[in-house]
């Protein structure tokens, strides 16, 4: 993992300044950093031969190459991280760290966070000592690596590189962890050890980092052969942390700026082709009732649960998304007003049929009913906001004329 995952200034602890980090954090930064010298100065190692430095510069090589080629992904990686995001750079370095004296391991990560930091300095919030301090907790963590595989002899195999590669996750993640929860003290210690396919892809780069350090020993020049794969892996990592963000963190639907974005390429889509385009607006009746009865927890239950009913009831690819509280938007492509109408129907029914256990106290909460406002584009308009303020005039119908009912924009 990488420390530098915090980099976004929207959290309140993105983007401090060493000054005022909260207490610990300058005293851990300056153990990390002093730690990292010693081993590098202190360490004693034979001279390095010939073939090494070859393997060196073939990793540093391989490593800007990769940089380069990813340097858009990482740069927008950075702004969405909220946790230490995961490293494609420990290939290299657990490379290193098996197939090179240590000390070069330490200067192949300076060198490497070092062009980093000509890619990335105008990030918001990047901050030098942020970039020091993983500097030294990879290079702390690389000669820990190479301890481990050293103790079983000259002749490494396959029980010394997964010991290596064990100490190397464990001793990355513990610093990084300590690190977050100085700057983060409120925050619960698991939240900072990432996600389990947060954690399989940091595995994966260590299992990449032994196959370039087995290729460093028998064909050095297919080194650079990962180079492509981890360019689309940092590209995969991005795709799936957007897609995260596009979520909505109760329901799982989309986000309505997602939803907006969908909306509004759609719409433009029918206008061009002369196609319909529906929209419903679905309002949960008396959900405050529901809030103030069987509490805000339940409540989150009940919102979960209509989510899953609407979503249950529309096509694959209609997007669905939660307008804010407790109302929902679907988006229905190439729908006329009789069959939007019927799919409001549908959903009306689904959520008149839910029973949703609680588990707070073991409660069951029935009787919901939801309204439902049905706008088509182009008798309703032709932006996202006419179709859009269309349905939500027809919510507003459906519930002055007695809730639990659909109505179409007029």
């Amino acid at each position: 993992m990488d420390p530098q995952g915090n980099f976004t200034a929207a959290h309140p602890s993105r983007g401090t300044r060493l000054r005022t980090a909260p207490p610990g954090v300058l005293p851990y930064y300056l153990v990390v950093e002093a730690g990292a010298v010693v081993l590098a100065f202190a360490v004693p190692s034979a001279p390095p031969t010939g073939r090494e430095w070859l393997f060196f510069a073939i990793l540093l090589g391989s490593a800007v190459l990769q940089a380069e080629l990813s340097a858009k992904a990482e740069r927008m990686q950075r702004f969405f991280a909220r946790n230490p995001h995961i490293s494609v750079n420990s290939v290299w370095i657990f490379a290193a760290a098996l197939a090179t004296p240590p000390v070069f391991a330490a200067v192949l990560t300076v060198l490497i966070y070092g062009h980093l930091w000509l890619r990335m300095a105008d990030v918001p919030g990047a901050r030098p000592y942020r970039l020091t301090c993983s500097v030294a907790t990879f290079v702390v963590t690389a000669f820990a690596a190479r301890a481990f595989a050293d103790l079983f002899g000259a002749s490494r195999g396959v029980a010394a590189t997964l010991a290596a590669g064990l100490t190397f996750f464990l001793v990355n993640t513990v610093l990084v962890m300590i690190g977050f929860k100085l700057h983060e003290p409120a925050r619960p210690w698991l939240s900072l050890a990432g996600s389990a396919s947060e954690n399989v892809l940091d595995a994966a780069t260590l299992c990449l980092g032994a196959v370039a350090a087995v290729l460093l020993t028998a064909q050095p020049w297919l080194v650079p052969l990962l180079v492509l794969p981890l360019v689309l892996l940092r590209r995969g990592e991005l795709g799936r942390r957007l897609e995260v963000q596009s979520r909505d963190h109760k329901t799982g639907l989309l986000t309505i700026s997602e939803w907006r974005a969908r909306a509004e390429a759609e719409l433009d889509r029918a206008r061009h082709h002369r196609g319909l385009c529906g929209i419903l607006m679905i309002d949960v009746d008396h959900f405050k009732r529901v809030n103030d009865t069987h509490g805000h927890l339940a409540g989150d239950d009940v919102l979960r649960a209509v989510a899953l009913a609407v979503r249950s009831e529309v096509r694959i690819y209609d997007a669905v998304g939660r307008f804010g509280g407790e109302e929902f938007v679907v988006l229905l492509p190439g729908m006329g007003p009789a069959h939007a109408v019927g799919v409001a129907e549908r959903i009306r029914d689904a959520v008149a049929r839910l029973v949703v256990e609680v588990a707070e106290g073991a409660k069951r909460i029935e009787g919901l009913s939801v309204s439902v406002g049905v706008a088509v584009h182009p008798a309703a308009g032709s932006g996202v906001d006419q179709v859009l303020g269309a349905a939500d005039k027809a919510v507003y119908e459906a519930k002055n004329t007695g809730r639990n009912r659909v109505c179409v924009s007029r």
